[in-house]
Order: structure tokens, then C-alpha cells, then sequence
């Protein structure tokens, strides 16, 4: 029998197929290239929580056979063919099918999709004959002779794109570090600077920068040596908690929700501005439009950029930066760009505020560190040694750097320092009047541009940041298969702390879908089967599961359908939730009208929820926004000062400490070993020095040069914040040396698996014995490959942990593009006195454990029934 005939039979043609089978294929693959590309797509949150909530509603639509969150073009269909192709099954006529639903749903030709073709065999014979048998004609009928004019810039558009991406992984690196970094800062620099003059301005740009480059290879470092970074996981704050644990991550969420606070207050001001002097609306009017269509785009959640779009946006405001420095270099007066006013010079005496500006702003000009993630989430995959990130890091910016001291000396030098410092916008409106229109029109395309993407990046900060604050209960409808996928949820908080708990159907017993719940917790792993009529609690559980009470555990199962294959149910719970294992779609929710109906009402009253909680997150914008309009009825609004005031409490923990803190952690902790150190990061005096400098910055700040009472607490509080979390930090291990087994099987290099043993951020020798089912193999090695994983049985490691602290157990599989899905395993540890016990499938394939002796013994068990069949 032909596998055409295995997969559809007659009656199964005869009642539709393969045209309903194809349709289902085809919305399968439209889903997951969907997924793919909202995963590339640049992400302006430090959490998970954003992209969790993102996985949860393409699962959602999945469920409900619903169109996803974020519909792909063809383009996208054809740039992530390889990922999707595994979808497709070999089967001629179901190709065949597939090929002419794609046909009538988007329009293409035959020169722009070689992929697509490939994937779906549209140069093989036996397609092309299942098609002409199918449809009564020659399937290059499906082809476009000529696309319209808006396809063929989409296909251009996308080309570019690709041939962006595609760049080596050094330049790319050097780039997006460009492109993320560009500040808007740089539009008052001229202003906060005005009365020193340029030449000592450039002087002092340039320690400045060099200091920042030196913190950027420390973040890029730190993330280069992080596996989570290196394997899809790429969230500022996962890695802050996994290296300097809860008191760092609730540090740096301080730090930077007062930094893009006052950046979005920042922008309001300079685009209200700005555009008031060039259109003659008023500034307070012109804040409010901004705040409204700022509303709108959030509503929408269309704040996603592809790394391309980045950086042709950044292209095109370097590209107008150097034309303006360029016009304005052509009036520089000699008189201007030798002013020197320092302090104790000549007799002038030192006056506060004046360092105050200059500070305060020129740190500003770099706040590019949080944004390293978004980089190594592209970079990583491409050079897993992390050298291309951590040279191009310091390559970007170093160029941001050079790019500061030009624009400096061609603003400073063509307008007097008179007439810039009293300017309370940008130093575009003083160049205007000093060089002509010409920089009205090019300014208004840079002002709009920069302070428009930097004012839609601090919102969705904000946005995020406040809706992970918020307390919420989400609840998806979600589609379980039988014995083929796990949900696994955790409450908030360190993840090798609060209890994992899975949920996976089992089937129908009696007409009752019934359910396997596994609890991890404190070492030990329990089971219990439950059967759901058609609601459950699991406080009915409490009494078998004691140590769920102490966490404040809501979960609450609701069952809309069932059948011994799957189960339709909705999740009502606080906890974080994802899946785990294969999908299995139900398409009829897409013709059965029956269904339809109590899922509009579903989607009626989820949308309410969402603006509920909508409302409740935009409310630091809306402060913000009344904050900009009272200082403008006022008159005190200050482009320059708020960035100054933004640039000493937030960057200061952000681009200065931060930085040296988790360089110091992961050469403790981390996983990888990068294939560059910078040499001077290595010395005791860098670290120090520079953890002093920016604590110094903030405690001289809050006793000597900021005069606003509230304006010097909240300086002293974050400096005093600071010193007293990294005792706290200290105090509970976050410098504590960690030892990490890994599992690793490498998918693009044709299964390759492997052991790796780390141990302070260095290769460790341990002794390991691999139990297949013909018998033993004993190492003493820091890797192991593995002949074959799939017969693996169990590994047992005797690791010698006298300076180790920690113990981080990960077993994962990784494909071409980064991504990681966990193994399954089941691992014991004896540490001391202690035994522990923990099923990785129940935490993403990895866990963290404290040690209790110079000695840890460690086995992982495989399950035999299952095989090695990556989750997700």
C-alpha cells in the first residue's frame, strides 16, 4: 500500500478530502510561521511574561481552530519554509491539495518562492500529476505572471531584509548595537553642554564612552556566557535573577521603570517641542495628539520591529545626524568651538547645576545595555562563542561614541553658548535659526523618527513592566492531547524556589476526561489522577499536596469538550502556564457554527478583561502624560533636564553597575565559556573602580548638586538601595560559585548529543558513567559526546564540588535557529545528607540546588517508553 493510501483513503476523498486535510495543514503552517516570526520580532520587555502571554494566545487560536494573534504574509511563508516543512507529510495529492489552497489564499511567482517549493515538491512529477488529477489542470497555472505593484515592493522589502540579517555575525552585532543604542540624548547634548564649551566636551564624551564600552563588553560577556541567552530565553531580567538571584531582578526593575518613565517624559517634551515650533499648534495640544495615538498603537500591540526595521530606522537617522552636522560644520565659528568655561580655570568657580547637565545627559548617550539581550537573541545562534557579540558591542558603541563628538563640535561650533542654553527642547530649533529651513524639515523627519521610536519603546517598557506588577488570572482555552503534552504553571517568583506543577490528559474514563497533576516541590515529586466532570478546583488536593498551602495556589479547571483523544478545557489561574509536548488541532471550531457562537461570546468577554487590565497597565502612561501637560501650563518643562535627571538614577545602576555586577556572577555561574575575555575586564580594579564610580556619581548627586529635595532622596535612596542589595545579594549566594551539567542534543548538526560539565565559568573534570541498555561506558572528562542518545538509559556523575555552592541540572535539545525544547529526565541528587528528586519535564528541562558537601552525586534516568523526543 502507497503512503498516499495509508494517509487518505477512498471514503475519505469522497467526503471532502484531501481539500479539508489541506486546509488544516495549511492553517497549521500558517500558525507556526506565525509564532516564528512574532518570536523574531524585537521584544521591548525584561521578562517572559510578554512573550508567555504571546505563546498562550497562538495556543489558544490553535485550540480553537481560530486565525493567530498575528497573520503571515507569503513572504514570511517562504523566509521560514525550513522551519515549517517538517509539518508537511510525504504525501503527493495532500501537496498537491495544499499547493492549490495556498494558491487562492495569496498571490505569488514562481521565481519568489524557491522554498516553498521545495517544501512542498512543486518541481517533483508526482505533484504535479496529483494536481492536474485533482484540479483538471497544470498546477504553473498557480503561478502569477506578474505581481501588482504593492507585492513587489513586499518582496523587495523583504529581500533587503534578509540580506540584512544574513550580514556576518560581527557586523551584524556592531549594527544592532547602533540601532537599539541610538539615544535621544544626543539632541540635547548640545544644550547641556553649552557652557563648558565643545573641545572639553569631546574630552569628556570620550572618557565617558570609553568607560561604557568597557561596561557593554561586560553585559555582552555576561550574556554570552548565560546557556538561557544562548537557547531562546532572551530576557534581561531571567538573566539578572538566574546570576544575582530576586534582589537584583527587583533592583533592575526599579532602576529602569524610573528610566523609561522620565525617557517617555523626556520625548513627550522634545516632540511637543519641536513640532509646535515648526507648525505652530501648541506644545500642551500636540502632547495630548501624541498621547492618544500612543493609546491607539498600544492598543493594537503593533510595537513589534523586526532587527531589519531597527536598522534601517537607525540608517536613516545617522544618515540625517551627519547631513546636519555637516550643514551646521559649514557656519562653525572659530570663537564658538574654542569657548572654554571649566571649572577653577581662569577663575571661574564651580557652579553645580553646570555638572549636573553634563553628566546627567552624557550618560544618557548610553543605554544600550538592557538591549544587549535583543542582540544576543540574533547574534548567539550564529556564533555561539559569543565573540561577534562582544566585539560588536564595543564596535557600536564605540561609533556612537565618535558619532557624539562630531555632532557636538558641528552644533557647538556653529551656535553661540548664549543662545543654546536657554533653550528648554532640542538643539534643532537654535541650528534652524543658524543655518536655515533646510534643518527645519530634515529635523522634523529626525525628531519624529528618533523621539518616536525612543517614546514607543519607553511605553512599551512601561506597559510591560506595569502589567507584570499587576496581579492576573489569565484564562486561555486551551486544546490538551491525549498523553501527548503536559501544561506545566508555577507561580511567580525564582524558579528553583516556588512548586512546578503539570497537568496532562490521560483520557476518557466512564465518559470522565481524566487527568495526571504532578507537583514538584522542596526536593520531591508527587502524582495524583483526577477525574473532572466539568469543573475543578485544586484546593480539593490541599490536603494531599501540604505544600502547595504556603504558596497561595489558584487553579481552576473548566471543561468545554472531550473525547478519548483530546480535550478542549479553560485555565483560570495567577500562575505562569506553558505547554509542553506535541499539538494536535481541532479544525472543527472553524466550520461548526454551534461552536462558534459561545466562542464570540467567550472572545466578547476576554476582550472586556484584557481592557480592564489594559486600562489598569497604561496607567504610568497616563501620569506621564499629565505630568508633561502640568509642566508645560507651568512653563518649567526641560528637555535637557529630564534626561540629565533620567541619565544619574537610572543609568547609573543600568550601564554602570549592573554591568560589573553580573560579570562578576557569571564568570561564577555561567554555562558557556566565551571565545574572548577582554583582559582588563579580568582585573579587581576595573570592577571596583568602576562599581565606585557610578556609586559615587549618585551619593554627590544627593549631597551636593541636585538642590530639589526630592530630587537628592531619590538619589541617596538608590544609592543606598544599591550598596545595600549587593550585600543582600552576597549574602545569599549570588557571587557563589555554581557547577552546571548539561545535556545537550544539537538537532542542526545531525543529532550530535553531548555532556558538558562547567564549574566556575570553567570546563570541570568529573567522572561519568553512560548506562545503555548493552552496558556501561565510564569517562573522566568535562564533555562527553554521546554515540547514541535514543538508546541512553541513565547517567550517573560523581562531581567533586569543594568551592561549589550551586548545582544547575539542564537537559535540552537545540535546533539551527537557537531555539531549546527540554528533554525528558528524571534526575536524583545526594548532596550531603540531602536526597532530592525533580522531573525536568516539569521545569523547562532545567533545575537549580543548593549543595551540601565537597561531594555531589548525580544521576539523570531517561524514560525507555518515550524515547528522546524534545518537548514543545
Amino acid at each position: 500500500m502507497s503512503s498516499d493510501e495509508e494517509l487518505i483513503s477512498r471514503e475519505e476523498v469522497l467526503a471532502g478530502f484531501p481539500a479539508r486535510r489541506a486546509n488544516t495543514l495549511l492553517f497549521l503552517i500558517e500558525s507556526r510561521t506565525a509564532q516564528i516570526v512574532a518570536r523574531s520580532r524585537v521584544e521591548f520587555s525584561l521578562t517572559e511574561q510578554a512573550a508567555s502571554e504571546r505563546d498562550l494566545a497562538f495556543l489558544e487560536a490553535f485550540a480553537l481552530g481560530n486565525a493567530p494573534p498575528l497573520h503571515p504574509t507569503i513572504q514570511h511563508l517562504e523566509r521560514y519554509a525550513l522551519q515549517w516543512t517538517p509539518l508537511v507529510p510525504e504525501n503527493t495529492r495532500l501537496k498537491a491539495a495544499v499547493v492549490h489552497a495556498l494558491s487562492e489564499k495569496y498571490t505569488f511567482t514562481y521565481q519568489t518562492v524557491p522554498n516553498i517549493r521545495a517544501a512542498l515538491g512543486l518541481d517533483e512529477k508526482a505533484v504535479q500529476v496529483a494536481y492536474s488529477r485533482l484540479y483538471k489542470r497544470h498546477l504553473v497555472k498557480i503561478f502569477a505572471t506578474k505581481l501588482p505593484l504593492t507585492e513587489q515592493l513586499r518582496w523587495n522589502l523583504s529581500a533587503i531584509a534578509q540580506r540584512l540579517e544574513s550580514l556576518p555575525p560581527f557586523w551584524l552585532a556592531s549594527l544592532i548595537t547602533v540601532a537599539l543604542g541610538l539615544p535621544q540624548a544626543f539632541l540635547a547634548l548640545p544644550i547641556a553642554v553649552a557652557d563648558i564649551g565643545p573641545l572639553a566636551t569631546v574630552a569628556f564624551i570620550l572618557i565617558i564612552g570609553t568607560i561604557n564600552i568597557l561596561t557593554m563588553a561586560c553585559m555582552a560577556e555576561a550574556v554570552g556566557r548565560s546557556g538561557d541567552f544562548r537557547y531562546g530565553n532572551p530576557f534581561i531580567k531571567q538573566l539578572v535573577s538566574n546570576y544575582l538571584g530576586n534582589t537584583g531582578s527587583f533592583i533592575l526593575s526599579i532602576a529602569v521603570g524610573i528610566r523609561v518613565f522620565l525617557i517617555a517624559l523626556a520625548c513627550y517634551i522634545g516632540l511637543s517641542t519641536t513640532l509646535a515650533n515648526f507648525t505652530h499648534i501648541s506644545a500642551a495640544l500636540w502632547a495630548m495628539l501624541l498621547f492618544f495615538a500612543g493609546l491607539y498603537l498600544l492598543s493594537r500591540q503593533s510595537l513589534n520591529f523586526t532587527v531589519a526595521v531597527m536598522v534601517l530606522l537607525a540608517a536613516i537617522n545617522v544618515s540625517l545626524l551627519l547631513i546636519l552636522s555637516i550643514l551646521a560644520l559649514s557656519h562653525v565659528q572659530l570663537d564658538n568651538l574654542f569657548y572654554l568655561n571649566l571649572p577653577f580655570l581662569n577663575g571661574h568657580p564651580f557652579q553645580p547645576w553646570m555638572l549636573q547637565q553634563v553628566l546627567g545627559v552624557s550618560l544618557m548617550l548610553y543605554f544600550g545595555h538592557v538591549y544587549v539581550g535583543e542582540c544576543a537573541k540574533v547574534i548567539l545562534p550564529r556564533d555561539p562563542s559569543a565573540s561577534s557579540l562582544i566585539w560588536g558591542s564595543v564596535a557600536g558603541t564605540a561609533f556612537l561614541t565618535v558619532l557624539f563628538c562630531i555632532w557636538v563640535l558641528a552644533v557647538n561650533g556653529a551656535i553661540s553658548p548664549q543662545l543654546l542654553a536657554g533653550q528648554s527642547g532640542t538643539a534643532l530649533e537654535p541650528l534652524a535659526l543658524q543655518v536655515g529651513s533646510i534643518v527645519s524639515v530634515l529635523g522634523a523627519v529626525l525628531v519624529t523618527l528618533l523621539l518616536g521610536m525612543a517614546w514607543l519603546r519607553s511605553s512599551s517598557l512601561l506597559l510591560n513592566l506595569a502589567r507584570e506588577w499587576l496581579p492576573v488570572r489569565p484564562r486561555p482555552v486551551l486544546m490538551l492531547p491525549r498523553k501527548q503534552g503536559t501544561l506545566i504553571m508555577h507561580p511567580c517568583g525564582e524558579r528553583s524556589r516556588v512548586p512546578h506543577i503539570g497537568l496532562t490528559y490521560l483520557g476518557l474514563e466512564e465518559t470522565k476526561p481524566r487527568f495526571r497533576l504532578d507537583v514538584q516541590s522542596n526536593g520531591k515529586i508527587s502524582h495524583a489522577e483526577i477525574a473532572v466532570t466539568e469543573r475543578w478546583e485544586i484546593k480539593e488536593l490541599l490536603e494531599q499536596f501540604p505544600d502547595l498551602r504556603k504558596w497561595d495556589i489558584h487553579l481552576t479547571l473548566d471543561v468545554r469538550s472531550a473525547n478519548q483523544d483530546s480535550v478542549c478545557l479553560q485555565v483560570t489561574s495567577p500562575m505562569l502556564i506553558a505547554y509542553e509536548g506535541w499539538l494536535k488541532a481541532d479544525v472543527s471550531n472553524a466550520t461548526d457554527n454551534n461552536v462558534n457562537m459561545p466562542t464570540m461570546a467567550r472572545r466578547f468577554w476576554a476582550t472586556l478583561l484584557n481592557q480592564r487590565r489594559f486600562l489598569l497597565s497604561i496607567s504610568p502612561l497616563v501620569l506621564v502624560f499629565l505630568l508633561t501637560e502640568w509642566l508645560f501650563l507651568t512653563g518649567v518643562q526641560s528637555f535637557t533636564g529630564v534626561l540629565a535627571f533620567a541619565g544619574v538614577l537610572g543609568n547609573s545602576l543600568v550601564g554602570g553597575i549592573f554591568p560589573v555586577l553580573l560579570l562578576l556572577s557569571s564568570r561564577r555561574k555561567g554555562e558557556l565559556v566565551p571565545g574572548v575575555v577582554l583582559e582588563i575586564l579580568n582585573h579587581p580594579f576595573f570592577s571596583v573602580g568602576i562599581y565606585s564610580l557610578f556609586l559615587a556619581i549618585l551619593f554627590v548627586h544627593g549631597l551636593f548638586i541636585w538642590s530639589n529635595p526630592v530630587a537628592r532622596i531619590s538619589a541617596l535612596c538608590i544609592a543606598l538601595l544599591s550598596l545595600g542589595a549587593t550585600f543582600v545579594m552576597k549574602r545569599y549566594g549570588a557571587f557563589a560559585s555554581r557547577v552546571v551539567v548539561e545535556l545537550r542534543e544539537e538537532q542542526h548538526l545531525g543529532g550530535r548529543s553531548l555532556f558538558t560539565i562547567t564549574a566556575g565559568g570553567q570546563p570541570k573534570m568529573a567522572e561519568v558513567c553512560l548506562g545503555y541498555a548493552e552496558g556501561e561506558q565510564h569517562h573522566q572528562a568535562a564533555s562527553v559526546e554521546i554515540p547514541s542518545l535514543k538508546t541512553l538509559r541513565y547517567a550517573i556523575f560523581r562531581l567533586p564540588t569543594k568551592r561549589e555552592e550551586e548545582l544547575r541540572v539542564w537537559a535540552h535539545s537545540s535546533n539551527f535557529s537557537g531555539d531549546s525544547k527540554s528533554l525528558p529526565a528524571f534526575v536524583e541528587v545526594e548532596s550531603g545528607n540531602k536526597n532530592m528528586q525533580f522531573d525536568l519535564k516539569l521545569s523547562s528541562g532545567r533545575v537549580l540546588l543548593p549543595l551540601f558537601s565537597n561531594a555531589c552525586w548525580l544521576k539523570l534516568t531517561f524514560p525507555a517508553d518515550e524515547g528522546f523526543v524534545a518537548s514543545g
